[in-house]
């Protein structure tokens, strides 16, 4: 004879459960190979931070004024580049980006007039990205040029290394 539904249902809620447990060695075991997995596959960046070194209010009497200071005014159309009193150059958008590279090439010229100089300013007009200030201080920092001999790899050459950054005019 076959026992009943109800039968097999009271003696299933009768039966004394077992408790469980909760195994946390191989949780952590999983999460030690995890972190060791991500730390040996994880890109280390290097970071390079500029020292700038900005006026102090505290100053020890008037400024001797430099002999040169090159003036990069960052405008929405282009470049002009001053030494504070009159426009040297006018360095237009091309094709809608800034001519970063007749930049680079106009402060080389430049520093060879002006040798002992090592000041510049970059004044931003106001909605100027980050990212064009950012690049206007490398062309106008350092520059490479080709070697005299024609073989071997660009020769990295310092400009204008002390920039101030401020608001154009």
């Amino acid at each position: 004879m076959q026992p009943s539904l109800l039968q097999n249902t009271f003696s299933y809620a009768n039966r004394r459960r077992k408790q469980t447990e909760l195994m946390l060695v191989p949780m952590i075991d999983i999460f030690t190979v995890l972190v060791t997995f991500l730390l040996m596959t994880a890109v280390f960046s290097r970071i390079t931070i500029l020292q700038l070194e900005l006026p102090s209010s505290a100053a020890s009497g008037p400024p001797t004024p430099p002999t040169f200071r090159l003036e990069v005014i960052v405008r929405h159309e282009g470049f002009e580049l001053t030494d504070g009193k009159d426009v040297i150059a006018v360095i237009p958008k091309v094709d809608g980006a800034y001519d970063l590279k007749t930049l680079s090439q106009a402060a080389l010229a430049l520093k060879r007039e002006h040798l002992e100089s090592e000041d510049a300013s970059v004044l931003l007009e106001p909605d100027i990205e980050y990212d064009s200030l950012v690049q206007v201080m490398d062309a106008v920092r350092t520059t490479q040029i080709p070697p005299a001999d024609g073989s071997g790899k660009p020769e990295k050459v310092a400009l204008f290394a002390n920039i101030a950054v401020g608001d154009a005019p």
